[in-house]
């Protein structure tokens, strides 16, 4: 099989950093290597789609030609923002060739390049689709007794003619891999709400509000933390929570392969635990700690500290 292409996308390589770092060491711990796509560009994962839809596609056929050129069939897009400029744009060539041909004239002049046989997947299809031996084997840690809130918010799902989701009002792929690492996924009911990211600029009121609405209704389920894949969803959730939930106890928001990597034994620096507005050391120590306690009466924290 054709090596995994690898898009790590511009939030992914800045703001969201932690993920990147995260989801390359789960890979690493999960022998599944990934590829970066040589010289990939930004999606433009913006309003340009709304715009000019020729621009928005060019953008992101460009790097997609650069993936086929390197040889891969399939690109994992970890954020959804990118993921869904991605997959449309894959959709684009298939419904359009036309546009495909000419962007690729002059994207890659002279060569014969398909992208429509391309498949773009995101974090959640290519972790569904690992045998489950290969996280449970690997799971040292077990996160047992952690509750935990599963966001998906718009992308990852929607819309289903692009991501193929068969049930987007209520998703169960990321409840089954959290409850893998020993953790629960509770039943609550914003799992697929829309957090505002599009005004995050334009009106900031409108994001703490609808962040505040997903915030509580995750408190009231009885979660511990947040977990989601998405940079924007997690920029919401965490840098903002000081904003929309002053009057409210913190909640730490991870990214999937946070958790993942924490039930697998990974070291806090491989995991960017600490590039996290809320912190998430106090609520992951003391519950880790009491595990500890528990199982075996020791008393050292249940987090591992080293750099190996």
């Amino acid at each position: 099989m054709n090596p995994l292409g690898y898009y790590p996308g511009c939030s992914l390589t800045g703001s969201a950093s932690e993920y990147d770092i995260s989801l390359r060491a789960v890979a690493k711990a999960l022998d599944e290597p990934l590829r970066e796509i040589p010289q990939w560009v930004c999606c433009g994962a913006s309003c340009a789609h709304a715009i000019n839809h020729s621009a928005a596609f060019s953008l992101a056929a460009d790097s997609l030609f650069k993936a086929r050129r390197a040889g891969m069939d399939r690109v994992l897009a970890p954020c959804a923002m990118c993921y869904s400029r991605l997959a449309a744009a894959v959709q684009t060539a298939r419904r359009k060739p036309s546009m495909a041909h000419q962007a690729m004239e002059t994207l890659a002049p002279g060569q014969d390049v398909d992208i429509s046989s391309l498949r773009v997947i995101n974090v959640l299809t290519w972790l569904k689709n690992l045998p489950v031996k290969v996280i449970s084997q690997r799971i040292k840690q077990p996160l047992q007794g952690l509750k935990a809130a599963c966001y998906y918010g718009c992308l990852l799902v929607r819309p289903p003619a692009v991501t193929g989701a068969t049930n987007v009002e209520a998703p169960r792929t990321m409840e089954k891999l959290v409850n893998q690492t020993g953790a629960q996924a509770v039943r609550w009911s914003m799992a697929s709400e829309c957090c505002g990211a599009g005004f995050s600029l334009s009106s900031k009121q409108v994001v703490l509000r609808q962040s505040r609405k997903i915030f509580s209704a995750a408190r009231e389920s009885g979660a511990d933390i947040i977990v989601l894949a998405c940079p924007m969803c997690h920029s919401n959730l965490d840098m903002r929570q000081e904003e929309f939930a002053a009057d409210a106890p913190s909640m730490p928001v991870l990214y999937l392969t946070q958790l993942i990597g924490l039930a697998m034994g990974l070291p806090e620096q491989s995991l960017g635990m600490d590039r996290h507005f809320v912190p998430v050391e106090p609520t992951l120590h003391a519950f880790l700690q009491g595990v500890v306690n528990k199982n075996s009466g020791q008393a050292e924290p249940a987090i591992p500290t080293g750099s190996g």
